[in-house]
């Protein structure tokens, strides 16, 4: 009795507990964190370090059989799930809570496809391609549409053939969210723990070079002062061969022409 009073009562969910009992969290935040809780366990799954771990955590979510009842001590996925399949709980006070309620109660989830959809994590018998049909599915149920959750969905779904810079990017970046919207969640800490082993990096190795503004600035005096010098030389040249000019056009074709009969001329 004393132990279970421990499990059932103290060793509360992360997210539950940090966020206040949820009343830092939007309805719309809730629907987001579960659906980002979801395909990083995915993601972890499909991890030789992590799939251990992720297996565990599916297991444990979906060990009471559904998302029916009040289980503070449950994961925070469970605890997530339970919200959106149960809005009107009183169990939960949420941030905007007529607006939250409202929300929640308009999405068309089902707690039974996600609940066994744990189980198939759980024990090893998903599929790729389940999963994608899946998250499709679940997508819509929680009414995302934030193309970046799309863009995280497409990189975690085909894990396997992605390279490293892109698993690298899919990681950071799926920490940062959560990070942004669900401070305390459990999954944080085993995807910092992978971002560590699997050196990935917030900031990326592979940034793509930028020119400073002093060099743009100098290149463009660069640029201007040639300009000016070409177009003294054309003046010039218009002046004493009219002709030339004629036949090389105007403007820029105009530079492009008398430097190319320069060249032609010291060539011969």
């Amino acid at each position: 009795m004393e132990l279970e009073f421990i499990d059932q009562e103290i060793s509360e969910s992360r997210l539950y507990r940090s966020s206040g009992n949820m009343r830092q969290l939007t309805g719309r935040d809730v629907a987001n964190l579960t659906y980002l809780n979801t395909i990083a366990l995915y993601m972890m799954v499909q991890d030789d370090v992590q799939h251990g771990y992720a297996a565990n955590y599916a297991k444990q979510t979906s060990q009471y059989g559904g998302y029916t009842t009040f289980r503070t001590s449950a994961t925070d996925l469970y605890m997530l799930c339970f919200t959106i399949a149960n809005p009107k709980s009183n169990k939960i006070t949420l941030k905007n809570r007529v607006a939250s309620t409202s929300f929640l109660q308009n999405i068309n989830f089902d707690a039974r496809k996600h609940f066994m959809f744990m189980k198939k994590i759980a024990n090893g018998s998903d599929r790729k391609n389940e999963a994608v049909s899946y998250f499709f599915r679940l997508e819509a149920q929680l009414q995302i549409t934030d193309s970046k959750y799309k863009q995280y969905r497409r990189f975690i779904t085909d894990w396997g053939n992605l390279k490293y810079s892109s698993r690298q990017l899919v990681v950071t970046k799926i920490l940062q969210t959560m990070r942004s919207i669900g401070r305390g969640s459990e999954l944080l800490t085993p995807m910092s723990t992978m971002v560590k082993y699997r050196k990935y990096s917030t900031e990326p190795a592979y940034d793509v070079p930028r020119t400073s503004f002093a060099q743009k600035v100098a290149g463009a005096a660069i640029g201007a002062a040639a300009g000016r010098y070409a177009a003294k030389k054309l003046t010039k040249l218009a002046k004493e061969k009219p002709d030339t000019v004629k036949k090389a056009g105007t403007g820029i074709g105009a530079i492009a022409g008398y430097w190319a009969a320069g060249r032609r001329k010291k060539q011969t």
